[in-house]
């Protein structure tokens, strides 16, 4: 009984059916880590970026609008 019990434990460890999948799990889930710290890290460089554009807008729209109201003055 005991040496039935051990080669079943045995063949358990050589049984390879889902390691393409772990392996796969594996990959994605390093991938999303890196991801993750590259926009952690860049975070502060994007929100400056995205303040920076829409300044820039708002000084182009405010610009339209002084240029629309000195032609009707």
């Amino acid at each position: 009984m005991k040496n039935s019990l051990f080669y079943s434990i045995i063949d358990s460890f050589g049984d390879d059916n889902g390691q393409g999948s772990v392996e796969l799990i594996l990959i994605i889930g390093g991938i999303i880590v890196i991801i993750l710290l590259v926009v952690s890290m860049y975070k502060s460089y994007l929100v400056d970026l995205g303040s920076e554009i829409d300044s820039n807008e708002l000084n182009a729209l405010n610009g339209s609008f002084s240029d629309i109201a000195s032609r009707f003055e």
